[in-house]
């Protein structure tokens, strides 16, 4: 928040102020705002008093839903202001009646939506309303049923799903590239070390540099993914009350690992992809032929193709001595193969493979 800029208008629309005065939420944090900025005491005073207000309509109108009413006590209200002033033309007071309708409505709803709804949320709306600060933003959506391409000035290129949309500037900044996404996109951006790219999807941030990777993070979805093709990518979650850097909480993922973050329990762990294929289409097959090597050798390659790690006991699999292809295909089909060979299993821990056998003799 800019403290220097700071009004009513900006506090009622933060719905973090708004979970301290109604609920006691981040109470630490506004206190200490408080004493840090004594001279905007007087500006929070005033926009808790209005939230506390707008609370009081809201739980009188909204749950009875009685339209009839809640345009008589607007009117009411309007008309003992009216009277207090001087009179003005029927046609200046209607116009002010449908004006303070119009303003308490919306009002009411925004406090009651903001009560109703998960505070920890973050939604695409709020994150094109800061975006629009610094930039005007382009937005594409995808109505159709076919993938659509989105071409950005750098060069990367964004295939966007079904019922999904990006939101992007027209000109990056120089110092880093944003775009905004609701539903799910692959993204293959052009490399820039001096301009990370960064992906805004729900209350997740994507950091890369120059890679493939996609997001799927619709609005309504419990969860929010990113899969990682090519390249090195940073996942971490945003606030909109951030006192440390993000970044140092997030997770780095290789090729072939899956970052998903809980939207319910925020939390954010690290998986393989469903189907982990080679980093690199294997052409030369011959040289994924192995004949009577030791399996920990084909792990190895293994590890190599796919860029996952592969954890076992190498003194126990010293000796099994086997002949096998590493075929271009998912990394599990050819772990079945392997481990069928030597009498043995695979599981997944922490987006890498661990192998267990009790050996060869």
């Amino acid at each position: 928040m800019n403290d220097e800029s700071l009004n009513i208008e900006n506090l009622l629309g933060n719905d973090s102020f708004i979970s301290w005065v109604l609920q006691n939420k981040d109470a630490l944090w506004w206190e200490e705002f408080i004493r840090s900025n004594p001279d905007k005491r007087e500006v929070v005073e005033k926009a808790s008093k209005i939230v506390l207000e707008l609370h009081q309509a809201e739980q009188e109108l909204i749950p009875a839903i009685d339209e009839q009413k809640l345009w008589q006590r607007i009117e009411s209200s309007a008309e003992k202001r009216e009277e207090a002033a001087a009179p003005r033309p029927a046609r200046k007071l209607f116009i002010t009646l449908i004006a303070a309708a119009s303003v308490a409505v919306v009002a009411a709803f925004a406090v009651f939506q903001a009560m109703h709804s998960d505070p920890r949320r973050v939604t695409y709306k709020e994150l094109l309303t800061h975006a629009k600060v610094e930039n005007q933003l382009l937005e594409k959506e995808n109505r159709g049923g076919a993938p659509m391409e989105v071409r950005l000035e750098d060069g990367t290129v964004i295939t966007l799903g079904k019922n999904s949309r990006l939101s992007y500037p027209a000109h990056f900044q120089k110092h880093k590239r944003e775009v905004f996404l609701s539903g799910e996109a692959f993204f293959n951006v052009t490399k820039d070390p001096a301009r990370p790219f960064l992906v805004y999807a729900n209350e997740t941030v994507t950091k890369v540099l120059g890679t493939s990777f996609e997001i799927r993070a619709f609005e309504n979805s419990q969860d929010v993914t990113v899969h990682v093709r090519t390249g090195r990518v940073s996942v971490y979650k945003q606030s909109r009350i951030q006192m440390d850097d993000p970044e140092t909480t997030g997770l780095l993922l290789l090729p072939n690992q899956k970052g998903t973050f809980n939207r319910d329990s925020e939390t954010l762990v690290k998986n393989l992809v469903p189907e982990p294929l080679p980093i690199a289409p294997i052409t030369d097959t011959k040289k994924f032929r192995f004949d009577e090597v030791p399996v920990t050798e084909v792990f190895a390659e293994i590890e190599k193709i796919y860029g996952v790690q592969i954890l076992c006991d190498h003194e126990l699999l010293s000796k099994c001595i086997i002949s096998t292809t590493v075929r271009n295909e998912s990394l599990y089909d050819n772990l079945d193969v392997i481990c069928r060979t030597i009498g043995g299993s695979y599981k997944e821990i922490d987006a890498q493979i661990v192998i267990d056998s009790k050996g060869c003799f």
